[in-house]
């Protein structure tokens, strides 16, 4: 997978073939909408918790978006999470909060390119 590739074409493939399975041709606009509407919800619960210090709600938030964007094939933001989760659990919070910030750079791009796979605009709820 390039750099500039934001979704894993290897998961977006699968999630074709799932979607050819079950016969629903929404299905795929139906998760990236899922994902447009809570992805920011995380990403604000994770600001929340970490100002109040709360490691334990940082990393249960993180896993919660990384399992997200791993759905979806978003490998980059899935791994940021990730990082995000891992420093949780050692209650690094500055690391959190770097992983934290990449994140919120990666969404944009993810939101993006789930717009192009859905031929549908997903911008930020707000």
């Amino acid at each position: 997978m390039s750099p500039e590739q934001v979704l894993d074409p290897a998961v977006v493939a699968d999630l074709r073939r799932t979607q050819d399975a079950f016969g629903n041709p929404v299905f795929i606009r139906l998760l990236a909408e899922l994902f447009r509407t809570s992805a920011p919800g995380k990403m604000d619960r994770i600001r929340e918790a970490l100002a109040a210090g709360d490691a334990a709600g940082i990393g249960q938030v993180a896993h919660a978006l990384r399992s997200s964007c791993g759905m979806l094939g978003a490998v980059r933001m899935a791994g940021v999470c990730a990082a995000m989760e891992e420093a949780a659990a050692r209650a690094d919070l500055t690391a959190a909060g770097l992983a934290f910030e990449e994140a919120g750079r990666q969404l944009p791009a993810v939101l993006e390119a789930l717009s192009k796979l859905t031929d549908q605009p997903l911008a930020p709820s707000p």
